[in-house]
């Protein structure tokens, strides 16, 4: 999923919260999230769940190789796609990489097994991207390269059926001549297929607008609107997708982010290493890698480790269960973005000690070890054209989902110590397991950000504000 722009700060040291100095760097500091933040651990309440007004809505992040929101969900095809089984090739091909990568990693091998395994690897990755190159040919034709209306015109000549079948994108350009009586020519559609392409990679999308629009609206309603002869009926997704679609473009013109308050904690991850090649060995992290046949260990780069985990616990407890508030964490280690809007945490204490580890940030009285459980809403990954089963569906539902069985979540364990002031505060910390939040962020400014000069599809997204609401 694409990645939201970069966010500019001022470089700071330390940062007070419940009158407690923390040595964090800048890039840990809190309060670019959650201002005032309660620092003290044993007041920080050990679990907590937003309220069901205040629960992000679970979503499809609108993937770039379908056509992103101009792809249309509900029920335009038909057959299943010639490539279906392409998917569950390359998901195999993925299963035998990883059991080979625990082999080179886990296992004691001599240098010419080791470049065994590199060749057969190679091989694979080789054979997948062959795979995903004959795919992209197919999504061109199936998602990008359908007949599509130009102009109203054109949509009159369609059955109400035919209609309803429209994308996100071509709906609003619809709502848009509904509205002010004017023929724009499709231009969010155009937009967006500009904006996307069938060979992009599998994971990019809006998941960044996605979430972040889940937490700052309310779940869409479906909604029906009858105006100049035509009717135009909207599902929940459409809306989902059109929001997602307003946040994730306000990233990408510079005009428009750079008025989005926005705050985050935490780095992205610059170097990809998989779960088997990583290691923790006296407090400090390794990954490995294998040249001339050896493995050889590699000191995780600082960008990698940057989100202190007592940066993220003060995060977690003080917006979950104090301010009945959600915010995104990007969930996945490796070169891929997986935002996610989270709702839910669970802490658990394991051991407390006063004997301080040399990693211990300066200051530190004791250390708790901690394992932490946070839940969050989810796109669902799942395949329109599989019907084996309710998981293997594009994830979007003409109607509301949140608290309904459709609902789509998933969680993430974090292992981890939180280094104590004498006054119990949380002042750093280290991570004990190789999954943990490569960064986390919150658009604090809600609501639309309005027209202005220079705004692009932003300005043009404007009038969405009329079918959706802001959480209270």
């Amino acid at each position: 999923m694409k990645m939201m722009a970069k966010i500019a700060r001022v470089f700071i040291t330390v940062f007070v919260v419940n009158n407690a100095t923390a040595a964090l760097d800048a890039n840990n500091d809190p309060r670019f999230i959650v201002p005032g933040a309660v620092a003290t651990f044993e007041t920080l309440p050990t679990r907590g769940e937003l309220t069901q007004d205040k629960t992000p809505w679970a979503s499809s992040f609108w993937p770039h190789v379908y056509g992103g929101i101009a792809y249309r969900w509900n029920d335009f095809y038909k057959e299943k796609p010639f490539f279906a089984s392409m998917h569950n090739r390359v998901d195999e091909i993925n299963e035998e990489i990883e059991e080979l990568q625990k082999e080179l990693f886990v296992q004691e091998n001599s240098a010419p097994r080791n470049q065994e395994i590199i060749r057969e690897v190679e091989r694979l990755k080789a054979k997948k991207r062959q795979i995903n190159y004959e795919k992209s040919n197919y999504y061109k034709r199936d998602f990008f390269d359908i007949t599509r209306p130009q102009k109203v015109a054109d949509v009159r000549l369609m059955s109400q059926e035919d209609i309803d079948r429209l994308s996100p994108a071509e709906k609003y350009d619809v709502y848009v001549y509904l509205l002010t009586g004017k023929d724009n020519g499709f231009k969010l559609t155009k937009d967006v297929l500009g904006f996307t392409a069938p060979n992009d990679a599998y994971w990019e999308g809006v998941c960044h607008g996605w979430s972040s629009a889940a937490l700052e609206f309310k779940e869409p309603r479906p909604l029906s609107i009858s105006k100049r002869g035509i009717t135009l009926n909207l599902g929940s997704s459409d809306l989902k997708a059109l929001l997602s679609y307003y946040h994730a473009a306000m990233t990408r013109n510079w005009v428009t982010a750079k008025k989005s308050n926005t705050g985050r904690v935490g780095e992205r991850c610059s170097v990809a290493f998989s779960k088997e090649a990583w290691l923790l060995k006296d407090g400090v992290e390794y990954y490995k890698t294998i040249v001339g046949g050896k493995v050889q260990l590699n000191k995780v780069p600082q960008d990698c480790v940057a989100t202190d985990p007592g940066a993220f616990h003060v995060v977690l407890a003080n917006m979950i269960a104090l301010k009945n508030q959600g915010f995104v964490a990007e969930v996945v280690r490796d070169s891929e973005v997986w935002n996610q809007p989270v709702y839910k945490y669970e802490t658990k204490k394991i051991t407390e000690t006063k004997n301080i580890s040399k990693q211990a940030a300066r200051g530190t009285f004791k250390q708790v070890e901690v394992k932490t459980r946070m839940h969050y809403a989810n796109d669902g990954g799942r395949m329109f054209w599989i019907n084996d089963g309710t998981d293997d569906e594009f994830y979007a539902w003409w109607s509301q989902t949140t608290g309904t069985s459709n609902y789509r979540h998933d969680s993430k364990e974090f292992h981890y110590i939180l280094d104590l002031d004498r006054r119990g505060n949380i002042i750093g910390g280290q991570w004990l397991s190789y999954e943990r939040p490569d960064f986390l962020w919150l658009k604090k400014s809600k609501g639309f950000i309005g027209s202005g000069m220079f705004y692009g599809i932003v300005n043009y997204l404007d009038d969405l504000k009329n079918l959706v609401e802001l959480q209270d």
